[in-house]
């Protein structure tokens, strides 16, 4: 392999797949990067045990010019200081050596750094796919931040890490749970699609590939297939394993009655749930009182003080009512809302909390109270 590649190009690709890296490898030539040079172009990879990244950079640019095929697995961490030290400006000289050496040269430094062996490394899998279907890069950005945060970050329960997926009626349905808030939001498809059934995700995964995504006029074209999923945008495509069980049934989380609802402007409510919170901890509860004309929240912290806002509500239908819950879980939706006001519901004082944006009846959220002491 023989191949000169501008620094700024390898170093973007090589950030596209830098969350394909394990942290702990479960085999050695898993903590190396292929490299790949062919027709095609240069192609970057990385993987894990349960997901595997590539970016290729295409012969057809001026960024890249390959005078020999070939392919090498390089240490990652080693690849990626080393890419990142050379000058933007620069071109990456990648010369593959006897006896598994690799030569790198850029600016005034040579590297002569030891590789791995390359039919180690685990291939992209070719999928007999069940199910194909695209969506807009800017929509499935929007829709895996509005709610991959309320995924589970413990593998007590591994459903609950990952991010439940779903076509009905040619549009994407995602929903995350960790048992104590949900989240879910609909978005259009760019092409007609079957109705598919639940598949999951595992939330991380989503979440590093959609970050990685422009925001320009591209599509995703998603393909699924028993046990894995593929994305592929461009030149960069992600194959993750599914998370194998049976996923909460959404429709049966949301409660179809309520005895108070509300409605505010989003920036004011979640300014103050910001500064009434700064008293308390993440795990501790602040309280909403919802009177027939204001809100006020309140909340208090053994030795330290406590501390209470009040500001107006647009609209109240329904009984008076106290709640309390957790400041950072409300914080987390009220940051993913894209809407300028948002509707609360409430069924009970110790019943789940409904909060939607107003502007999209496809998305919302339901969050736990928490049960304070002088409840009990």
């Amino acid at each position: 392999m023989l191949v000169e590649v501008r620094q700024q190009s390898l170093h973007i690709g090589l950030q596209h797949i830098a969350a394909g890296l394990a942290l702990r490898a479960v085999s050695p030539i898993l903590s190396g990067i292929k490299i790949q040079a062919g027709a095609h172009g240069l192609s970057l990879t990385a993987c894990n045990a349960s997901m595997a990244l590539q970016y290729i950079i295409p012969c057809h640019c001026d960024q890249l010019k390959i005078d020999k095929e070939g392919s090498t697995v390089i240490p990652a961490r080693l690849l990626l200081d080393i890419v990142r030290s050379f000058s933007t400006e620069s071109k990456v000289k990648l010369a593959e050596l006897k006896h598994n050496f690799i030569h790198i040269e850029s600016d005034h430094s040579i590297y002569s750094l030891a590789t791995m062996d390359v039919s180690q490394f685990p291939d992209m899998r070719s999928l007999e796919n069940k199910a194909k279907f695209q969506i807009d890069n800017i929509a499935f950005k929007k829709i895996v931040k509005q709610v991959s945060f309320a995924a589970s970050t413990s593998e007590a329960k591994p459903i609950l890490t990952g991010i439940s997926c779903q076509t009905i009626n040619g549009k994407l349905r995602l929903s995350a749970t960790d048992g104590v808030r949900l989240a879910t939001s609909t978005s259009n498809l760019s092409e007609n699609s079957s109705d598919s059934v639940p598949f999951v995700i595992p939330a991380k995964h989503l979440s590093d590939y959609s970050k990685m995504l422009s925001d320009g006029s591209s599509k995703t074209q998603i393909t699924i297939s028993d046990q894995v999923i593929s994305f592929n945008t461009l030149n960069f495509s992600m194959q993750s394993l599914l998370i194998q069980g049976t996923f909460p049934v959404v429709e049966r989380l949301v409660p179809q009655t309520f005895s108070t609802e509300i409605t505010m402007n989003t920036a004011p409510f979640l300014r103050a749930v910001q500064r009434v919170s700064l008293l308390v901890s993440d795990t501790h509860a602040i309280g909403m009182r919802i009177s027939s004309c204001e809100v006020e929240l309140f909340a208090a912290a053994a030795e330290i003080g406590d501390v209470s806002e009040k500001f107006a509500i647009n609209h109240i239908f329904g009984e008076p009512i106290v709640v309390f819950f957790n400041g950072k879980y409300m914080r987390d939706i009220l940051q993913a809302i894209d809407s300028t006001q948002v509707l609360l519901r409430f069924t009970g004082k110790n019943k789940p909390i409904l909060v939607r944006p107003t502007n999209n009846e496809d998305t919302l959220y339901i969050i736990s109270p928490v049960l304070t002491a002088h409840q009990l």
